[in-house]
């Protein structure tokens, strides 16, 4: 049987060592991509003011979800730092099942490396106030210099189709504004929050 040989063959240890280091390296680009945001100030008001609305909402969408998916169960975060960039980096990392539709989680699973870091950096860059659509989200990936090669036109609709599950989720805890745009607080949390997702950090080391 085909499908039972692929089974046995089937190298776990070695996918995910490979797996591991792609989030390395991911976790390195975004460091070199970004060295303004390692040196950062915490924007503390906004945070606080985010975390706290995370905690108030844990029974809401999308907050369950982001609980869910970061594995919180009951020991949710004390510290707003540590909540804030969990919630944001949750459904990347997707370290318990998120609640969400298999359809839904599906799709954000096949975005990787590349156009989560290629969105991100590309937004970093143009600044608080950059539009955040899911297909301004698909340009900044596909423009992003870091990132090697180009979109085919396929590409297009399953990608926006992801980064549409996303992009309110990043407005919920604030990284973006009620229209979508880049604020503060999403400038210096969400390369964090991806170095999370990745098992790294954006610190110095």
């Amino acid at each position: 049987m085909e499908g039972y040989d692929d089974l046995v063959d089937f190298d776990a240890d070695g996918f995910l060592q490979e797996w591991q280091e792609a989030d390395r390296a991911a976790v390195d680009l975004l460091r070199e991509a970004l060295p303004d945001i390692i040196e950062a100030s915490v924007p503390t008001d906004a945070l606080a003011e985010a975390a706290q609305r995370v905690r108030a909402n844990l029974t809401e969408w999308p907050h369950r979800h982001l609980a869910a998916a970061a594995d919180w169960g009951r020991e949710v975060p004390t510290d707003d730092e540590t909540l804030w960039i969990q919630a944001a980096g949750a459904l990347v990392s997707m370290n318990g099942e998120s609640g969400l539709g298999s359809h839904e989680e599906n799709s954000l699973l096949t975005l990787q490396h590349g156009d989560w870091a290629g969105a991100v950096i590309g937004l970093v860059r143009a600044g608080v106030g950059t539009r955040s659509w899911p297909e301004d989200l698909f340009q900044l990936a596909d423009k992003c210099p870091e990132i090697e090669g180009a979109y085919e036109a396929e590409d297009r609709e399953p990608i926006e189709f992801a980064f549409g599950l996303i992009v309110p989720v990043w407005e919920a805890v604030g990284a973006l504004d009620e229209h979508r745009r880049l604020t503060e607080l999403g400038q210096w949390g969400l390369p964090r929050a991806l170095a999370w997702a990745w098992d790294g950090s954006m610190a110095e080391e």
